[in-house]
């Protein structure tokens, strides 16, 4: 299953950019990332290529890091398409926890990363709804 990072860093200048740098220097491919800021600290959301490495490497460096287990559905690039998905989610009683969205091909396709409980039964009802799973993050192509 895929995963994603969620990391407690301050909210000043430079922060982002430490996380990017010691990332870029060990050659792993930030693939997505949001960050929800809370007054003087903020919460970094990142997909990344080489989890479990970053992850330590972020946490040799001081960092407070969590890796979350992680669903992405491949929706149309259509309105309705996220409505639709969450509707379904909701109706199978799974909770979205987390979640944040890229567009991977204009007109035609969008990611949906997805945090939830119950996310055996989650990929069960996306795919049931008709949609694709991404499965391998080398796949991601825009």
């Amino acid at each position: 299953m895929l995963e994603h990072l969620s990391i407690f860093i301050e909210n000043k200048p430079g922060k982002l950019n430490r996380i990017s740098e010691i990332l870029a220097q060990e050659k792993i491919n930030i693939r997505a990332f949001m960050i929800a800021g809370a007054g003087t600290f903020g919460v970094l959301k990142v997909l990344v290529d080489k989890p479990g490495q970053a992850a330590q490497l972020l946490c040799a460096r001081g960092l407070a890091v969590a890796r979350k287990q992680i669903v992405i559905a491949i929706l149309p690039d259509v309105p309705g398409a996220l409505n639709k998905l969450l509707a379904s989610l909701s109706a199978n009683g799974i909770n979205v926890t987390d979640s944040y969205g890229f567009l991977l091909h204009s007109g035609k396709s969008a990611a949906v990363v997805i945090e939830c409980d119950m996310k055996e039964k989650a990929i069960n009802t996306i795919q049931e709804q008709g949609y694709d799973l991404l499965t391998d993050l080398e796949k991601l192509s825009v």
